[in-house]
This record gives C-alpha cells, structure tokens and sequence, in this order.
C-alpha cells in the first residue's frame, strides 16, 4: 500500500492534470470529512459538488497551473503548501493538511491567500 505522502502527492498530481473526480474516487474514503466552509456539508458529496461548480471536475473544465512547494508527512498526516496560478487572476499560496487512513483521504483541512502585487515583506516570498 503507498505511504500517506505518497497518495497526497497522486492526489496533487491528479487534482494538477484537472482530474479531480478520478482523485476523488480513487483516494477519499465514503466517509471524509472536509473543513473548508465552503464545502457543503463537509462531506464527500459536497466535496464533489464543489468541484463540479469550480470546474475541477475534469480535464478542460478550468485553465491554471498548479505547483507542489513543499509535502511533508507525519505519521498518517500530510502538510502540502502549494501554488495555483490562472490567468487574470493573482496566484494562489494554499496551505493543506490531509489526514490519510487505510490508503484513503478521511479528513482535509485548507486555508488559502492570494499573492499580492507588491508584498511589504520583499525578504521572504510567499512560494
């Protein structure tokens, strides 16, 4: 069975070629649970309702560029720190903590920050 980093970073993969539906059901268990308030109900449902309404469902749906920073594993949880970026729009820095159960995703936490134009901290960039 892959490692817990393993699978969060196929999970990436897939969620990058615009395949978040195969991700989905190769990956989440029947009973995830998601944290983010902007997924109804938190659960795998509203997950999937979630990328059908962002066009992450499939391939062609929505055109951006999505970048894996840094992926970190502790035991069955896994910190991803990630970059999107997509035309017309500043890119995204998302900060994801996974925690991965008998080879499936069962919980995911997220918080997401747009990059600014003209950061004040010019020392230490965000991606």
């Amino acid at each position: 069975m892959p490692s817990p980093k393993e699978i969060v970073g196929e999970v990436c993969r897939l969620f990058a070629e615009q395949r978040g539906m195969d991700a989905v059901e190769r990956y989440f268990a029947p009973d995830y649970v998601e944290h983010n308030p902007e997924v109804p109900d938190g659960s795998l449902d509203g997950f999937r309702a979630l990328l059908v309404r962002e066009g992450l469902d499939e391939p062609r749906g929505r055109a951006f560029e999505m970048t894996v920073l840094n992926l970190v594993a502790e035991g069955p949880d896994v910190a991803v720190h990630l970059k999107v970026s997509e035309p017309d729009r500043p890119p995204l820095i998302i900060m994801e903590i996974y925690r991965v159960r008998d080879g499936r995703i069962v919980e995911h936490w997220d918080v997401m920050q747009s990059m600014p134009e003209k950061p004040v901290n010019r020392r230490h960039a965000m991606a």
